[in-house]
């Protein structure tokens, strides 16, 4: 009898000069193609502007759904942009969006940063849901970083944000809000306006959504998060899920032959299998809503997101506030969560102090931050959103918001009322 392991050993030993130069070349064209990709990236130039709303803005995010649906009209196409010769000879990327929302000094200020070409057409479409709305050309907003981070006047706290669950279930959205009385509506994004009234002006709270627009059967980018979905529908429903007979034909035929030397053909007896019908009234309530949710999510348009928050202060406060601000963090993400479909949670970056001394500014801002998108699509924390999830992300404050930095009117002291009897 022959000993496999030793067979696949010898074997490797007398044609090793036959698989080194495919490892070698794999390996080239690797460096290859991000270097190609690179070059590309270098060659896009970016802008920023800053969005302002004015008070009393009575329209939900409804509003910012219709739209992030018209901004997701720069996807990469299938057929003209993801062709083989794009994506490893010019080494294409896809334009994308970065959404963000910083707190300091009291106040909320959104900013939003996107191709330079696009400067006309993000501004038409937020005229188009907000025509009161007043954009600002604006610098890189993190510019205010030091040179060097942390150093002797700065110190910082990084967390990358995941998601609980497969992200074909979706977050807690404001949805939740249009089935209940206006008196009852609370905006998600009411804990972030009331907490930024706590940052100083020697603090900042940084809350980024990078976001590329996917579709659905975009394996590049995006991964067939459609096609992954509708498995997680399936699995709902108790739907097993059936693979086709000519591929098990298939591997059960290469499996007997790499076998052969060893032992018998052994195949497998087909026999017909029953199809039962799938019938929604076996579900419980909370199952067929969640269903219901998940199948909502999948109708959307989709982006391929990851989510970044940072606390940075000076040193004279760091260590005073940063458990207060860590605690609001905690607070905002819960705010979009739910136990039954999906949330959020944080994963810190590193130490604030880390190894290295050369922990830069240019790190936090371009690897941390502004980073090209083909960098972290690739990360474990890179998952999809929708136009209405982000939009509950991404919004302005709702009239029944304070405004965030409005002047306090402390409460007027009344005397008792003299009807009032007291006891001698």
């Amino acid at each position: 009898m022959i000993d496999p392991i030793a067979f696949i050993l010898r074997f490797l030993f007398d044609f090793w000069w036959l698989l080194l130069p495919i490892l070698f070349f794999q390996i080239f064209w690797e460096k290859f193609k991000g270097y190609r990709r690179m070059l590309y990236r270098r060659k896009m130039d970016w802008s920023f502007l800053e969005l302002k709303f004015p008070a009393g803005i009575t329209r939900n995010p409804r509003a910012m759904e219709e739209v992030f649906n018209s901004l997701h009209a720069i996807a990469p196409r299938p057929e003209e942009d993801l062709t083989w010769f794009n994506l490893r000879i010019r080494g294409f990327v896809p334009r994308s969006y970065a959404f963000l929302i910083i707190a300091h000094d009291g106040k909320l200020r959104f900013f939003i940063r996107f191709s330079t070409e696009l400067k006309e057409f993000v501004k038409t479409r937020f005229y188009s849901q907000y025509p009161e709305i007043q954009f600002f050309d604006a610098n890189d907003p993190l510019d205010f970083l030091p040179p060097h981070i942390p150093n002797t006047l700065f110190d910082c706290e990084i967390f990358e944000i995941g998601l609980n669950k497969e992200d074909a279930y979706p977050i807690k959205t404001f949805t939740v809000l249009e089935y209940l009385p206006k008196e009852q509506q609370i905006d998600p994004l009411m804990t972030f306006s009331e907490g930024a009234w706590q940052i100083s002006n020697k603090e900042w709270l940084v809350f980024e959504i990078l976001a590329l627009p996917t579709t659905p059967d975009n394996e590049e980018h995006g991964q067939k998060w459609v096609e992954r979905g509708q498995k997680i529908v399936n699995k709902l429903i108790g739907k097993k899920e059936e693979k086709e007979d000519i591929w098990e034909e298939i591997e059960e035929f290469i499996l007997n032959l790499l076998l052969a030397p060893f032992r018998y053909p052994v195949w497998k007896k087909r026999e017909e299998k029953t199809k039962e019908e799938f019938n929604i009234q076996r579900l419980t309530p909370g199952e067929r809503r969640v269903l219901e949710l998940v199948q909502q999510k999948l109708g959307k348009l989709g982006f391929w997101c990851n989510l970044r928050i940072a606390y940075f202060a000076t040193k004279d406060v760091f260590e005073s506030k940063k458990d207060s601000a860590l605690a609001l963090i905690n607070s905002v993400m819960k705010n979009f969560s739910t136990e039954d479909l999906n949330g959020f949670k944080l994963y810190h970056w590193g130490s604030t102090r880390p190894r290295t001394p050369a922990f830069k500014a240019f790190h936090i801002k371009r690897r941390i931050f502004f980073f090209p998108f083909k960098r972290f699509i690739t990360t474990k924390r890179a998952f999809i959103l929708n136009s209405e999830e982000l939009a509950t992300l991404f919004h302005p404050p709702m009239e029944f918001v304070p405004p965030s930095g409005i002047e306090r009117v402390p409460v007027r002291e009344l005397p008792p009322s003299p009807e009032i009897p007291f006891a001698i």
